[in-house]
């Protein structure tokens, strides 16, 4: 009870608090001698001081109290105090002294998981979209921008020091020009995560259904990929954009698939993973972070077989990158993929 009690004076702005308005905070389990002991107990402490001009109740409780700000949030400035000399130097802790408990409570887990980034890889030298710059930090590629994490940076001072990019970079891409016809109303295009993969099959898009051959450049994609039907002159509503993938078979291209799945609708060009996993499997990338819902809907476009495979690679913490297919590999599987037909 006196927690709730404190943790309550946190947030009033006042410089007095009623005795009614206590009384509120009271559950339904809680008896009245125990919310007055409670009470009493802030008064002894110094929490509160009695009003006496207000009188006070049948229980002896005064009617109005005064709130000793500085001791009601002692323990929270204790505990941003102590957090502050064990962060990374380049986060300010500073805001939350006026912040609330619930606040400082609420944001911890972010500041420290930011502080350990920061600890082992130190500040940004390159610049990278709000997505890839998120999942970097906390391993959430939409915290920046849709969870609040924007704003935190902001509040920790670090929003300016992470090279995060505002204005996504135009999105690079081959064309197929037999695909640009007057009567083409559903266009088909392929995203691969690296450039050895892009120039290892530019060469067989003319032949392909493929409207566009697409270099994703890692996490650079989340965000040019928006721009996908103007820079292509194709933004009538008649016309359909149906997006595959192709990226590195590891931890962070799941994720950068499901990212696009979320946000854009884009469907995983399985073919180049089956055929990936014919080959021995490389080892490291111990750093990376798995991303459970993502993990588990990519596990969803392969067979149960296929399934235990992949399961089995991430346990022997193994991967495979694009490059493990040749360039004949490559075209094989896209010029046999049926939805990369006419």
């Amino acid at each position: 009870m006196e927690n709730k009690l404190i943790s309550y004076l946190e947030t009033v702005k006042k410089a007095t608090v009623s005795l009614h308005d206590l009384e509120q905070l009271a559950g339904a389990n809680d008896t009245y001698e125990d919310f007055a002991a409670a009470v009493f107990s802030l008064l002894d402490r110094g929490y509160l001081h009695a009003v006496k001009s207000h009188d006070s109740n049948w229980k002896g409780l005064p009617h109005t109290f005064r709130i000793q700000k500085g001791k009601v949030k002692q323990s929270l400035l204790d505990s941003i105090q102590k957090l502050q000399f064990q962060v990374h130097p380049d986060i300010q802790l500073r805001a939350y002294y006026t912040a609330s408990e619930h606040v400082w409570v609420k944001d911890q887990p972010w500041i420290l998981k930011i502080s350990d980034y920061l600890n082992k890889y130190g500040l940004p030298v390159i610049e990278a979209n709000s997505s890839q710059r998120s999942y970097e930090l906390v391993q959430d590629e939409k915290w920046i921008d849709e969870k609040g994490g924007r704003a935190l940076l902001e509040k920790i001072n670090l929003a300016d020091k992470l090279k995060i990019v505002k204005s996504p970079d135009p999105l690079m891409f081959s064309l197929n020009p037999n695909r640009f016809t007057s009567n083409q109303t559903v266009h088909k295009h392929l995203i691969v995560e690296n450039k050895a993969t892009y120039y290892g099959l530019i060469d067989l898009l003319p032949v392909t259904g493929c409207t566009s051959l697409i270099y994703g450049a890692g996490w650079k994609i989340a965000s040019s990929l928006s721009q996908l039907p103007q820079q292509l002159g194709l933004q009538s509503d008649d016309i359909q954009h149906l997006v595959y993938y192709f990226g590195d078979l590891d931890y962070e291209g799941i994720s950068i698939y499901y990212f696009l799945f979320e946000k854009y609708q884009v469907q995983l060009a399985t073919e180049f993973y089956q055929t990936l996993m014919d080959k021995p499997y490389f080892k490291g990338k111990e750093n990376q972070t798995v991303n459970p819902t993502a993990m588990n809907h990519f596990l969803q476009h392969f067979k149960s077989v296929e399934q235990e495979k992949l399961l089995n690679l991430f346990q022997e913490k193994g991967y495979y990158p694009q490059e493990a297919l040749s360039k004949d590999e490559l075209q094989n599987v896209w010029r046999r993929a049926k939805w990369a037909q006419n």
